[in-house]
């Protein structure tokens, strides 16, 4: 039996890898709470997730309603951005047609002190299924 073997990877690419994966787990942390605040309706908390002078974009806060986000790229772009880009699934609390639908956004992501804000947002899509 031979024994398997396998090349080590070098400092610095295991070293960008796990920053990756810690600014990932951010963001999913970061629209996991946004989700949160669109479900629970708080609209104030949900303003507060964006930077001051950008424009509120998103899902209609709606209690009762579902919201699931999904393939979540992210693209860390400076230290303190992150270029991100997502689908998000909503199904109104009153099923029925047309209360499920599809959101396709891009964002920019700012760290402000501890937090992430988005500075920038484009819905790619918004559609009824």
């Amino acid at each position: 039996m031979t024994a398997a073997t396998t090349t080590p990877r070098p400092a610095a690419e295991v070293a960008a890898r796990i920053r990756f994966s810690g600014l990932y787990a951010q963001a999913e942390r970061f629209y996991t709470r946004q989700l949160d605040l669109t479900r629970a309706a708080d609209t104030a908390g949900l303003a507060a997730t964006f930077a001051p002078g950008s424009t509120p974009a998103g899902p209609d806060p709606s209690p009762g309603s579902r919201y699931w986000i999904g393939k979540l790229e992210v693209h860390p772009d400076e230290e303190a951005t992150l270029r991100t880009r997502c689908s998000i699934l909503s199904r109104a609390a009153a099923a029925g047609p047309g209360s499920l639908r599809v959101m396709v956004v891009e964002d920019v992501l700012t760290r402000f002190g501890d937090d992430w804000l988005v500075t920038d947002r484009r819905v790619l899509r918004d559609t009824p299924l």
